[in-house]
């Protein structure tokens, strides 16, 4: 098996593809644990509960029409989700370069991360919003 090298993540927010302004993407796709152990028991026994999922992304920042201030800045204040998908590469939806498909918010957007002589930088997470969490979809 290959091990995969991230130099070309595929990431499309709201339809936008920001992916030329991404230095890093974290995906997340969990349950709650619950315990469920009962009177008499010798060991802790557990259950999945309600699923959440999020997407972290490190953009560096650019303001010009169609980029990332003027896709992200009308987020922050909406609250109808849209979707963000992440791929392990720009190529088509396929078994082996399978979407991080989520329907989210965006709860956090700080415009300017800037330090003298360094790129503007900022990190913005996305936020499950709908009932059917992530997908993975490959086609």
């Amino acid at each position: 098996m290959a091990i995969s090298i991230a130099t070309d993540v595929h990431i499309i927010v709201n339809g936008v593809t920001l992916s030329d302004h991404v230095t890093k993407v974290t995906t997340d796709d969990n349950r709650a644990k619950k315990d469920i152990t009962c009177m008499g028991a010798t060991s802790v026994a557990y259950a999945k509960g309600l699923g959440d999922a999020s997407v972290s992304v490190t953009f560096l920042q650019d303001f010009a029409a169609g980029k990332v201030h003027a896709t992200l800045q009308p987020l922050i204040g909406s609250s109808t989700p849209v979707n963000v998908e992440i791929r392990p590469t720009s190529g088509g939806r396929t078994a082996t370069n399978p979407a991080y498909l989520i329907s989210a918010l965006l709860f956090n957007y700080g415009m300017v991360d800037a330090q003298v002589g360094e790129p503007s930088a900022m990190t913005c997470e996305f936020t499950n919003a709908s009932q059917t969490g992530v997908t993975y979809p490959t086609a």
